[in-house]
């Protein structure tokens, strides 16, 4: 009789474990799936914007009437494209140096010196990231005017900086919130001063986390139309410039154009990411080692 009990129990819990595995195998493709439709959805546009960038007429049609990649070789041979890509380097560059430089205070005076009130002042330096492009471009732009600034170069910068550097200060902020007070600690008390503590043993700490967040920034700043378009004098960036050809048709030169950017700030990303993964990664194994 018990012996009958037992084995009905182990068949009601083998049917149980059954079942729990096919449930956890139904919610994983339904997760799977989902997932990957996500990714289809935001992907399918770039990868359509390839395709037809290798299309040999001028018409965007399907099916294609050839392949060719003559469009890259005329947009390369673009002399005002190629000044403004180079513009927008300059501008991307100088931006992100200015953000790292203000992000990495900011993070340092969140995470060290600010006790009181410091949900309002993370919410302020977060409000330009969140705030939508036009009233952004317009409100600067209106200051400019009234400072009697000029449109130009560094009128686009302190634009960029405004959303750039908010992005860098939280992700060296989430890095810095993880290190040892103990490591600064022991520095001032072998003799060293703010600064060379800094150089010597923050700045090794968080530079993983800083670099992450550059390459973040400078693709925000790459890519970005809204502002730029407000705050642009006679020179325009690159994605300004390509808005502006669009006004006169679209072509698969554009789409080439379109292609490129897209590629790069793909690789940016992936890069940043990779980087944070890798940084994160790191500092678990040495507080794991620090804790054995």
């Amino acid at each position: 009789m018990s012996s009958a009990i037992a084995r009905r129990r182990t068949t009601v819990q083998t049917d149980g474990e059954s079942k729990a595995r096919l449930r956890a195998m139904w919610a994983n493709l339904v997760s799977f799936t989902l997932l990957l439709g996500l990714y289809f959805f935001l992907y399918a546009p770039l990868f359509v914007t390839a395709l037809f960038s290798f299309n040999e007429s001028s018409v965007q049609t399907w099916p294609m009437s050839g392949l060719t990649g003559s469009w890259y070789g005329e947009m390369m041979s673009n002399g005002p494209l190629k000044a403004a890509a180079l513009f927008s380097f300059r501008i991307s560059l100088t931006t992100v140096a200015i953000g790292m430089l203000f992000g990495t205070y900011f993070a340092l005076l969140v995470s060290r010196y600010v006790k009181r009130s410091r949900g309002v002042l993370l919410a302020a330096l977060a409000t330009p990231v969140v705030l939508p492009g036009v009233v952004l471009g317009i409100s600067l732009l209106v200051v400019f005017r009234m400072a009697s600034i000029t449109p130009g170069f560094w009128t686009i910068v302190v634009g960029h900086a405004t959303f750039v550097t908010p992005i860098i200060m939280f992700v060296v902020l989430t890095r810095v919130r993880t290190l040892d007070p103990s490591l600064e600690q022991a520095s001032f008390d072998l003799g060293a001063n703010r600064v060379q503590t800094f150089w010597h043993v923050t700045l090794p700490s968080i530079r993983v986390a800083l670099m992450a967040g550059a390459l973040l920034a400078f693709t925000v700043s790459f890519d970005e139309i809204i502002v730029t378009f407000f705050l642009a004098g006679v020179n325009v960036t690159l994605p300004v410039f390509v808005w502006n050809q669009l006004r006169f048709g679209f072509t698969p030169e554009v789409n080439a154009i379109f292609t490129v950017i897209g590629v790069f700030s793909v690789l940016l990303i992936i890069a940043a990411t990779m980087m944070l993964t890798r940084g994160s990664a790191r500092s678990s194994l040495v507080d794991l080692g620090g804790a054995t």
